[in-house]
């Protein structure tokens, strides 16, 4: 299999080209244009020559926008199939403005008062240097010199509720290959998809048919459902209860913006009452839990503290503000909000709307040290879809587990 990081870079380039090609195309629409209306080029050429070149980059448009949903599958993306995506939308942006330069730089090029003196250079020119200037401004303003608080916003528009995510928990294998289970969200019959086990690599996987009380349906919504599925690719997988398939990967560290992603988290939770008693789903869960990185949204003061990427660490010493919510059980008692994706971040209203407003990113070991500091408990995802509360005792109880003291803190006090 390719590996992942050697395949985004392989579509980003080539979506590059496709990119480049577009714009050209879409500059040599604009000098056609020109051209005809000068009386140069007859009604009938120009109609033919257009016609080929709007095939091209309608091409080229298919392109940008497979290998851009090659890109986001890399970064735990997949629901990607429509028009609408970063690249696409960045490509006639950039040819737009490239058409106004180039259109401008052509007729002044044509004209014997060109302001540039220099009829035969200054096109390319002026292209030249117009593509290098957005290119060098879109790269440096893509992340680090846009305030967290705006990062925060527009991730949350991305990857939350605008998109449609589930999650399909694997509760029983039936005889003929169907698998029964639980849909959180609405899965529909062609999504593409992961499915994650904790043992095993996360594989590409689409769905194909769907039942939901004995009857075939083209999609299914926060229920239980039989689906079939189409393992993609060559690799091999071995599935067994509690497999989770969702159209977001696992991130931890493949990309920035959604680097807390746990969709077999959000999957385990949406059962988690049935099979508070099964000892295998709930060792499986406290594994997949403290193996988890969560968002912790938060607020400052500090402008500084506002600057970078929304993920990365601080620089420096910065006054935050951790948030906190009521527990149902102990109302008066303030526990401590993780979220396992912006989904379930968007859903903490009115939080994002705050210009003061950042997010940070915790693992397990992190989240529990705020018990520390006035919190009596940890609450996942508490506005939903699913949500858990783990008290001060449960986790006390979680952090005394052989294999969780092997792993964090053991390993810490040898280092």
């Amino acid at each position: 299999m390719m590996n992942r990081k050697l395949k985004k870079t392989l579509s980003l380039i080539a979506g590059f080209a496709a990119g480049f090609f577009f714009a050209g195309g879409v500059c040599f629409d604009a000098t056609l244009l020109i051209d005809f209306m000068n009386g140069e080029l007859s009604f009938g050429a120009a109609c033919f020559i257009l016609a080929i070149s709007i095939l091209i980059n309608f091409g080229c448009m298919l392109l940008i926008i497979y290998f851009n949903r090659v890109f986001d599958e890399g970064e735990g993306i997949v629901q990607k199939t429509t028009f609408k995506g970063r690249w696409p939308m960045n490509v006639l942006f950039v040819s737009l403005v490239l058409v106004v330069f180039y259109s401008v730089t052509y007729i002044n090029d044509r004209q014997a008062d060109s302001l540039l003196r220099n009829q035969r250079q200054a096109s390319p020119l002026i292209l030249f240097i117009a593509v290098m200037i957005a290119a060098v401004v879109y790269i440096r303003n893509y992340h680090r010199l846009i305030p967290r608080n705006r990062q925060v916003k527009a991730a949350e528009k991305i990857y939350s509720l605008n998109q449609r995510r589930f999650t399909f928990i694997a509760e029983e294998f039936l005889a003929e290959g169907g698998i029964r289970g639980t849909v959180q969200g609405e899965i529909r019959s062609g999504d593409r998809a992961f499915a994650h086990s904790g043992s095993q690599d996360s594989v590409k996987v689409r769905i194909g048919r769907i039942y939901t009380d004995g009857m075939k349906v083209s999609r299914a919504k926060d229920q239980k459902a039989t689906i079939y599925l189409n393992t993609l690719g060559n690799a091999s997988f071995t599935w067994h209860d509690f497999v989770v398939v969702s159209n977001t990967v696992t991130g931890h560290t493949v990309h920035k913006r959604i680097d807390a992603e746990n969709p077999r988290i959000s999957g385990m939770l949406s059962v988690y009452s049935e099979y508070v008693e099964d000892s295998r789903f709930m060792s499986t869960f406290i594994y997949d839990c403290v193996h988890g990185h969560y968002l912790v949204p938060a607020k400052t003061e500090d402008q500084s503290a506002l600057s970078g990427d929304i993920t990365e660490a601080m620089s420096g010493s910065h006054n935050v503000l951790f948030q906190s919510v009521s527990s149902s059980r102990e109302p008066d008692k303030s526990v401590f909000p993780v979220f396992t994706d912006w989904d379930a971040l968007s859903r903490y209203e009115n939080i994002m709307d705050d210009e003061k407003t950042l997010v940070l990113i915790m693992d397990f070991p992190q989240a529990t040290e705020m018990l520390g500091k006035g919190y009596e408990g940890i609450v996942i995802n508490p506005f939903g879809p699913s949500s858990l509360y783990l008290s001060r005792e449960y986790i006390a109880s979680i952090k005394s587990l052989e294999g969780y003291r092997k792993e964090f803190i053991l390993k810490e006090d040898s280092e």
